[in-house]
């Protein structure tokens, strides 16, 4: 067995958004409650009275560090996870764009390649799932995604790549759509049967067309604000709906795709409860600026930001830790209150909060420690030194 006991921290506690002060237990990658092993069989850290936070969870990601999700094998996609671990985030949702079709299948199944490597031993971040953010979604909101590869719903199409990605050892699916395309109610009620998470997203859903979604099993809405319909004070939209809703929130918290005026007021809506940050991160995310590709589309990197050649946002290139500090900057909330935002809520919306997200017995040893301004000193997976 291999026991650490981390001492003389702060460590967050995410029921109470707090910190407190104390020591983290870890057994072979796991915490465990302290005390529950003896210390004089363990490794001792000291931490010098550092802050140590959970490792950030980013549901939707197309890339970093110069590697795409659909343009990886799995080898490929764990040195990308390397470049995210880096910076903080421990674990990830590889997000295919619309691409196509045999690429999608690549991206999938290089996820579930990267999955069962991880599962011999760590190296960088930890691939948790697959996001499958391209294909069923409105032309009118495509944004970023080609609409030479969106097509109808087809729940059959979907149930194939769902089981694609589970019989290679695979799990956690969560899917971005537009549900008021065809036959929208049998395709939500198809896929949440299948157990895959579903998101609104690149959507023109009138308000109604939205409850009827998430009384079908729809649980969150993508990059809230961008690429879909409008709030009005006669038509509410998906963002309408979104922030009235009990539904999970995504938001890029970049200063770039949302004022910081608007994510004050989408935290007074939602909460530290609901709110689920996202870095959307193209490619390019850890790179100078200068031109890239994504989803075989040629990209811009500058301005603090990703941009397709005619000006359109096509993704952040931040890190979710970022993201999580912009959050309580722009908010005007303390970091106890922004932390949940990028851990356990992101956890939740996919299902993955009894492993990761949060500092609880049982649960995956992945986690930061700050200093007293918040600047990351250490990032640690499964209880080992990311280096």
């Amino acid at each position: 067995m291999n026991r650490i006991i981390f001492e003389n921290a702060k460590i967050y506690d995410t029921a109470s958004r707090s910190f407190r002060t104390g020591k983290l237990t870890v057994c072979d990658g796991f915490i465990v409650m302290n005390g529950g092993i003896s210390g004089r069989d363990a490794e001792h850290i000291d931490l010098g009275g550092a802050y140590v936070i959970p490792g950030m969870v980013d549901v939707h990601t197309h890339g970093r560090g110069g590697f795409e999700s659909t343009e990886v094998d799995a080898g490929d996609m764990i040195k990308m996870a390397r470049t995210y671990a880096k910076a903080g985030t421990t674990s990830f949702f590889p997000t295919m764009m619309s691409v196509p079709f045999d690429r999608l299948e690549a991206g999938i199944d290089a996820a579930a390649g990267a999955m069962k490597m991880q599962a011999g031993g760590m190296d960088g971040a930890r691939v948790i799932g697959v996001h499958l953010e391209g294909r069923y979604l409105n032309v009118k909101k495509k944004g970023a995604h080609n609409p030479d590869y969106l097509k109808p719903l087809d729940q059959n199409e979907l149930s194939g790549l769902v089981k694609r990605f589970a019989s290679q050892g695979g799990k956690r699916f969560h899917l971005t759509c537009a549900p008021e395309l065809n036959n929208g109610e049998n395709f939500v009620k198809s896929a949440v049967a299948e157990g895959v998470t579903v998101s609104i997203g690149h959507s023109n859903a009138t308000a109604e067309e939205c409850e009827k979604a998430l009384g079908w099993g729809v649980t969150g809405f993508t990059h809230l604000y961008n690429a879909m319909s409008a709030m009005s004070h006669r038509e509410p939209g998906c963002v309408g709906v979104g922030l009235a809703s009990d539904a999970y929130c995504e938001l890029i918290c970049d200063g770039r795709h949302i004022d910081p005026v608007v994510v004050r007021a989408t935290y007074r809506a939602k909460g530290s409860d609901k709110l689920v940050l996202i870095t959307d991160s193209a490619p390019s995310a850890g790179l100078p600026e200068g031109r890239y590709t994504m989803g075989g589309a040629e990209i811009l990197v500058g301005n603090g930001a990703a941009y397709l050649l005619d000006g359109t946002l096509t993704g952040s290139i931040i890190d979710l830790y970022t993201g999580m500090r912009n959050l309580a900057k722009f908010a005007g909330i303390p970091i106890e209150d922004a932390i949940p935002c990028a851990t356990i809520n992101p956890a939740k919306m996919v299902g993955a909060d009894d492993e990761v997200g949060s500092l609880e017995f049982g649960r995956r040893a992945d986690f930061i420690v700050a200093d007293e301004n918040h600047d990351i000193k250490q990032v640690y997976v499964g209880g080992k030194i990311v280096e």
